[in-house]
């Protein structure tokens, strides 16, 4: 039986990769998983068929069965680009587990983990593919297990074992205290965990690390006090916004936050500027760059000063939606708005990094109208794009076809804005990181 479908899935191969070898019937997306204390411990990719065409069906039905399209997509992007050097959970199925996935394969095994579930038989054939996979120094999780006592064969070869929690759902709490003495030697991960008392309930219960939005859901309640620092880090924000701000203005801000003051001169100092004299004053870095390049610094380094106290992840999750949104702006005829776009998505985070509701965190900036009716009210004409942003990120996968239908967008167009978003962000943090070495040095 294996064999014969493995042989008809062969038919449906000849146009599943496009030209340069990018998959284009895959949405993807990583799905940060963090620890209690909120720091990054890997990604797990979630992946779904892009095209629900009824006509496609029979070659829908065997699209990634063997060839992995998270794996294809890691050779061509890289794995840094996706988890900037954490692991990452792939996801496995009985088919493509009785290929050889090595040749597939080229990453460290110590950085990838084969997520599989439990369609995957408990039989010899699939047990000792896993063993001889695990020898050559890969590690398995599993998730939606509902019978731990058929699957206990599989479950014990596996590092990681990954119970659900959608729509807060606390029903596999009582699973998590049933098997958790059997397998006490697992580590255990709370997937779509979206809600702050959800993970302060699981946490207390002994989960190891955590996948869901509860680390940046809406604020409600407002925060008494902000920090001065963040006080004079909106101030700076809003006075680079203005048309022809005054350079005096900037430096005068900028000295007072040291922060602000080394990523400056780290930036201008840098190779990639190509500036060859040394610049060590503020003042001086700043008429070096002039009022765009100033505006265009302040604007991507306040977004991450601002969640400094937060969990990396949340800067991260800000520039993501910043170039995703500001990508699909041709897609949805909104070419035009591209920077108003970019700065919807830097800025649809600010309520969790200054800890007020979105309407008094706005009042602390200058944006546009427009911004403000779709970050506040979630009306207004960027809505849709906004929402495919937040649907794509969250991998609600029915809710991003439904859009592309209703606006007549190609799949190809939102996998290439998602690709190139990365791509993107991983430079900004290899740029980073070469500030850093070059200042040390």
């Amino acid at each position: 039986m294996v064999k014969s479908l493995l042989k008809l899935k062969q038919l449906y191969d000849t146009d599943y990769f496009a030209e340069g070898g990018i998959p284009i019937k895959f949405f993807i997306v990583p799905k940060p998983i963090l620890a209690k204390d909120m720091s990054l411990y890997s990604y797990v990719l979630r992946q779904e068929q892009a095209h629900d065409y009824v006509a496609d069906a029979p070659a829908r039905l065997f699209d990634g069965v063997v060839t992995l399209p998270g794996l294809k997509i890691l050779e061509d992007v890289g794995l840094n680009a996706f988890t900037a050097g954490a692991p990452l959970f792939v996801p496995i199925n009985v088919f493509s587990l009785l290929s050889d996935i090595t040749q597939q394969c080229s990453q460290p095994p110590d950085k990838i983990v084969f997520l599989l579930d439990s369609q995957i038989p408990p039989e010899a054939v699939y047990i000792d593919c896993i063993q001889k996979l695990k020898e050559k120094g890969f590690r398995f999780a599993i998730e939606n297990v509902t019978d731990f006592d058929r699957m206990d064969s599989i479950v014990q070869l596996c590092s990681y074992i990954v119970l659900g929690f959608k729509f807060n759902n606390l029903r596999n709490l009582d699973v998590y205290k049933r098997i958790s003495p059997k397998y006490k030697n697992h580590i255990f991960i709370a997937s779509e965990v979206n809600s702050a008392e959800t993970f302060l309930r699981l946490e207390n219960q002994g989960f190891d690390y955590f996948e869901g939005r509860f680390y940046n859901v809406p604020i409600s309640k407002e925060k008494t006090v902000m920090s001065p620092v963040k006080i004079n880090r909106m101030q700076l924000l809003n006075t680079v916004r203005e048309d022809d701000f005054v350079i005096e203005e900037v430096v005068k801000i900028v000295s007072r936050d040291p922060s602000m003051s080394i990523s400056l001169l780290r930036l201008v100092n840098s190779p990639y500027l190509g500036i060859s004299q040394k610049i060590k004053s503020i003042q001086h870095a700043i008429a070096m760059l002039g009022q765009l390049e100033v505006r265009k610094w302040v604007t991507t380094v306040i977004s991450g000063l601002l969640s400094e106290d937060k969990p990396s992840e949340l800067t991260r999750l800000s520039l993501l939606r910043a170039k995703f949104a500001e990508n699909l702006a041709t897609s949805f005829e909104m070419g035009m708005q591209a920077g108003d776009l970019f700065m919807m998505g830097l800025f649809s985070i600010l309520d969790v990094a200054l800890e007020m509701p979105m309407n008094k965190a706005l009042e602390l900036i200058k944006v546009t109208d427009e911004i403000a009716e779709v970050l506040i009210n979630k009306t207004g004409r960027f809505r849709p794009v906004m929402e495919l942003v937040e649907s794509y990120e969250t991998a609600n996968w029915t809710q991003v076809k439904n859009i592309i239908a209703i606006h007549n967008i190609e799949p190809q167009n939102i996998f290439n804005a998602y690709i190139d978003t990365i791509k993107w962000y991983d430079s900004v943090i290899s740029m980073a990181d070469d500030f850093v070495n070059d200042d040390e040095e």
